[in-house]
């Protein structure tokens, strides 16, 4: 029979300080977030790069990484099998398609991070268990989660986290 703990730790346990976050300002550019992510993935060389944290007045409003980046300069994909009468092969890309992936990156250059990044729709307060922050981030397929008290930006709780948490516990019986 499973014995619990009698205290779960809770997110103040194991988040990670603002001081160690990759962070970079909602006004800021999307050029200037990639040449940030570019850095990093140079830096990171044999992992994934960590997705930037997006500051709006000092408190976190979401994400910025590969993810979004690549998503808004995802071209659309044919609803159909054909267009205009030509058959589309779906695994290939249309002819009309050459040159676009260019443009959007280009185009997206200019705006501002907050037009691309992915919006937390929550946060976590430092005494929510474990268990809570693990619902949410999987309830909303996020990696990352900021930490927040009074509107005071106190740190983030991420995946990575939980991850060594959930092996120190499944290690000990």
């Amino acid at each position: 029979m499973p014995v619990f703990c009698r205290r779960e730790k809770h997110v103040e346990d194991l988040m990670v300080l603002p001081e160690s976050c990759w962070v970079i300002p909602a006004e800021a550019t999307v050029k200037e977030a990639v040449l940030l992510l570019k850095r990093l993935a140079c830096q990171f060389a044999a992992r994934a790069v960590p997705s930037l944290v997006v500051l709006e007045n000092g408190v976190p409003a979401g994400l910025l990484g590969p993810r979004e980046l690549l998503s808004a300069a995802r071209l659309p994909l044919p609803e159909k099998a054909t267009y205009g009468g030509w058959s589309l092969d779906v695994a290939e890309e249309p002819p009309f398609y050459s040159g676009l992936f260019t443009q959007r990156a280009r185009d997206m250059a200019c705006k501002k991070v907050r037009q691309l990044m992915r919006p937390f729709p929550a946060h976590l307060r430092p005494g929510d268990t474990l268990g809570r922050a693990a619902y949410v981030m999987s309830r909303y397929g996020l990696e990352i989660l900021p930490v927040v008290e009074n509107g005071r930006f106190l740190g983030l709780i991420r995946e990575r986290e939980l991850l060594l948490e959930l092996a120190r516990l499944a290690g000990h019986e």
